[in-house]
């Protein structure tokens, strides 16, 4: 707004947001002069803070608007707007428990992995043990003189009960137990008639390295024509013979000789069978 001097004529510029209805009265800088404010100012004046009351009235009700949308927000749930108000702590918080949920979730995963592979090599060991029983087994009947012997060795009075039933149930396979006349040798074998009696004795060898299941010793006599006059099996007391050890026997069987002259040529050889 500008204002002319009515003394000196000089030109200010006036802003209008200064005046108010108090101002009555303008005073030139050049010549001191005072001058009535123009009508055109007051009503520029009056015309500005109308306007100023308008804009101050626009704002209010744009503030209560405003006001009231942000209470209708609040209300209503909006997770952007959460998620910018929270803090720099509650964010870190929530960090925080969502690494603890995903570690707690590896450690689920692990576990039932771990869980997975027990079970996997519990699926996979249960073959290998049936394999392994039957390996065994098929071991303990393949070697089951052996095993008979070494029972002899630790537990006599045990395989003693035992052995019988034992033989009998493997004999119905067709499976007796056998000696190992292999390793077994015969030495030192006299046969002496004496009347209708005959005393044989001699040593049966272990040249092995383990203990030997004693054999029967089966005795033929056969006369000059290749007839039989005797046959006997001799069962020795001992039951074992130890490694590279041997046992002796005496043993006096009575015979019916019908003649005593007779060249008789009397033969021993070990049985396998024990019973």
């Amino acid at each position: 707004m500008h204002e002319k001097c009515k003394s000196c004529g000089t030109i200010f510029e006036v802003n209008e947001s200064i005046l108010t209805n108090n101002i009555r009265w303008l005073k030139c800088g050049v010549c001191n002069q005072k001058w009535v404010l123009s009508s055109t100012s007051k009503e520029n004046q009056i015309e500005n803070t109308n306007k100023t009351e308008k804009v101050k009235q626009e704002l209010a009700s744009i503030k209560s608007i405003v006001e009231d949308k942000s209470k209708i927000l609040a209300k209503t749930p909006n997770p952007v707007l959460d998620q910018k108000n929270k803090t720099v702590a509650e964010i870190a918080s929530e960090l925080s428990l969502s690494k603890l949920n995903e570690n707690n979730k590896n450690k689920i995963e692990k576990t039932k992995k771990a869980n997975e592979k027990k079970k996997n090599n519990k699926f996979n060991i249960l073959p290998l043990f049936v394999i392994a029983l039957c390996l065994i087994l098929f071991l303990a009947i393949f070697f089951r003189s052996t095993l008979l012997s070494y029972s002899f060795f630790y537990f006599p009075n045990h395989t003693q009960t035992y052995i019988e039933k034992i033989n009998s149930l493997f004999t119905k396979i067709d499976m007796p137990i056998l000696a190992d006349t292999k390793n077994l040798n015969l030495t030192n074998f006299i046969a002496k008639v004496q009347e209708q009696e005959i005393r044989f004795t001699g040593a049966i060898k272990n040249i092995s390295k383990r203990p030997m299941l004693v054999p029967r010793i089966k005795i033929l006599g056969v006369r000059e024509d290749r007839k039989i006059i005797m046959e006997k099996i001799l069962i020795l007391e001992d039951k074992i013979i130890f490694p590279n050890s041997e046992i002796s026997f005496n043993k006096l069987v009575r015979v019916n000789i019908q003649n005593q002259k007779d060249n008789v040529t009397v033969k021993a050889t070990l049985l396998k069978k024990l019973f």
